[in-house]
């Protein structure tokens, strides 16, 4: 049974990402800076949620949940180990495989039901993700995402300056800082366009999808060689789907 009110509360690297669903759509979304709790329980308090689902791509902070437990009226999901889920798991390193991969398999399952589905979350780190056709979450590639890749040209060369991403950059750069946009961009574009080609060949992949920080910019720069869809809120989908899923059995 959908909630009436869900929060859903993905801890990043660098940001929360909350989403307000209210009966299966999502209604509201907005990003916080992870050393934001203030404004963080602001909008926490502004979306007014009956329940919700929290996961976190590192150590759970115990105080933080505990105050978001409070914060929502009714049932605050906190994935973790235990947590039943809709999807089934391939991979061998389960103790250390992140809740945002595992919510994200299960926002694709629920999204694309019955397709194979290659799945990028474009953030401070790049996950580059297979979920089979019966809803296997078969494991991927990580590398590093493009904040990361500027920092690290700057920071390792003694000329190249710190740059940021302004929107898809040209093929070819007519000047230091294009070009450094240019390969940091492209680079990681022309990488997912060959990921998804490979899972395509090995795994039956039929669809490409987008999330996370960076996404919109990845998309306009891919979706013109691959067909992709850009579904910012996958995360909260698939809370959402694992949340039901518990919902259901409790």
């Amino acid at each position: 049974m959908n909630s009436q009110r869900f929060i859903a509360v993905d801890q990043g690297n660098s940001f929360f990402k909350l989403t307000l669903i209210v009966d299966g759509e999502v209604k509201e979304a907005c990003r916080v800076a992870t050393d934001a709790t203030e404004e963080f329980f602001s909008v926490v308090e502004r979306y007014d949620a009956d329940c919700g689902a929290f996961c976190s791509v590192g150590r759970i902070d115990s105080r933080l949940v505990e105050s978001l437990r409070m914060a929502v009226a009714g049932r605050l999901l906190v994935l973790s180990r235990r947590t039943p889920l809709p999807v089934s798991i391939d991979y061998s390193t389960l103790a250390t495989l992140g809740f945002d991969r595992i919510a994200l398999a299960a926002g694709a399952a629920c999204s694309f039901p019955g397709e194979c589905v290659a799945v990028v979350d474009a953030g401070t780190a790049i996950t580059l993700d297979v979920v089979d056709a019966s809803g296997c979450f078969r494991g991927g590639r990580i590398t590093a995402g493009m904040r990361l890749r500027f920092e690290s040209i700057h920071q390792f060369t003694s000329a190249l300056p710190l740059l940021s991403c302004e929107g898809c950059p040209p093929i070819i750069g007519d000047g230091t800082d294009s070009c450094i946009r240019s390969g940091v961009v492209r680079g990681i574009s022309d990488e997912i366009a060959e990921t998804f080609r490979e899972y395509r060949n090995y795994f039956g992949c039929t669809r490409l999808v987008l999330t996370g920080g960076d996404a919109p910019i990845l998309h306009e720069c891919i979706s013109t060689r691959i067909p992709a869809d850009h579904v910012p809120d996958l995360m909260a989908r698939g809370l959402l789907y694992i949340y039901n899923h518990n919902d259901k059995d409790s």
